[in-house]
């Protein structure tokens, strides 16, 4: 399923992807899941990895069902400490960070229109809106390799699933793509070479629904990867560290969690079976560490892969 598709795809006008590949950093997918946290909190969404792979940020709620951004150490048994809670979060689902590390920016949903905000991983404290326009109900965030665009996954003003690109610092935000074979984009990442890899839990593809789908940087075409792919609540996908390699938290088909990898030059794809993870959505490679962040937002437990 995954080699046809892939072949389709890389006989595609954009075949030129480089699939955002550095030498020096780990391209294998993923051998093995490791619980790192639980309670304190509930219902996460998103968790997002340190550069280095040592800290995880995670978008949840406490006990109190106050929406909160917490930190934790990626070391298995460690605490998760709330840095933001309540007002301006409503219903955070999206997370990345700044190239250096230093700031999270985080997509919330909201009960209207949504917003995007920025927060220092330092301090935490108050997140700060981007104040961008052009886009409601965003869900993903990935960051281009200048580090200075955010990518991100939502709705235009009339309503239509698109992808983005939005500056770091703010303002109006710029359609990339919108409307169909998109339904319901989530996760979400963009690779070196400007390309966007989007998980919609909703769309049909060629073997059913649920796709990732590969839209080149200048917006031309939604490529479908690889279809029937049973995701959690918010789908997930981010490509290792060093390129060349898809992962995403899904489900086999009778629902026991399990990581996907497909390697997007054969197109082989391998599941890694996580039995313990009942939920498996949000997932974000560490960018210079082979370590992935995981989240299971229905047994609200955060896992380590590597």
């Amino acid at each position: 399923m995954a080699k046809r598709a892939l072949a389709a795809l890389t006989a595609a006008p954009f075949a030129l992807v480089g699939c955002g590949s550095s030498d020096d950093l780990p391209s294998d997918p993923p051998s093995k899941v490791t619980k790192v946290t639980s309670g304190g909190f509930q219902s996460p969404t998103d968790a997002v990895s340190s550069p280095d792979g040592k800290t995880f940020f995670f978008a949840a709620y406490d006990d109190q069902k106050n929406p909160a951004i917490f930190k934790v150490s990626s070391e298995p048994g460690a605490t998760a400490e709330a840095i933001a809670v309540g007002e301006p979060l409503d219903h955070p689902i999206g997370l990345v960070m700044s190239c250096d590390g230093k700031t999270l920016y985080i997509a919330d949903m909201g009960d209207e229109d949504g917003n995007i905000f920025a927060m220092a991983t330092s301090t935490g404290g108050t997140p700060t809106s981007l104040n961008a326009t052009g886009i409601i109900r965003p869900s993903g965030l990935a960051m281009r390799k200048d580090c200075k665009t955010l990518h991100a996954t939502g709705r235009t003003d009339v309503g239509e699933p698109a992808l983005f690109s939005i500056a770091t610092d703010g303002g109006a935000a710029t359609v990339v793509y919108k409307g169909m074979p998109l339904l319901s984009p989530t996760g979400l990442h963009v690779d070196d070479d400007g390309v966007s890899w989007v998980m919609d839990h909703r769309a049909a593809g060629a073997n059913g629904e649920g796709v990732l789908f590969a839209i080149p940087a200048d917006g031309s075409s939604a490529n479908e990867v690889v279809s029937n792919l049973i995701m959690g609540t918010t789908g997930g996908v981010s490509l290792t560290a060093g390129g060349g390699t898809a992962v995403m938290p899904t489900k086999d088909a009778d629902g026991n969690g399990q990581l996907t990898s497909v390697n997007i030059a054969s197109g082989e794809m391998v599941q890694l079976a996580a039995p313990d993870m009942i939920d498996p959505s949000g997932l974000r490679t560490a960018r210079k560490a082979g370590v992935f962040a995981v989240v299971d937002s229905e047994a609200a437990t955060i896992y380590r892969a590597e």
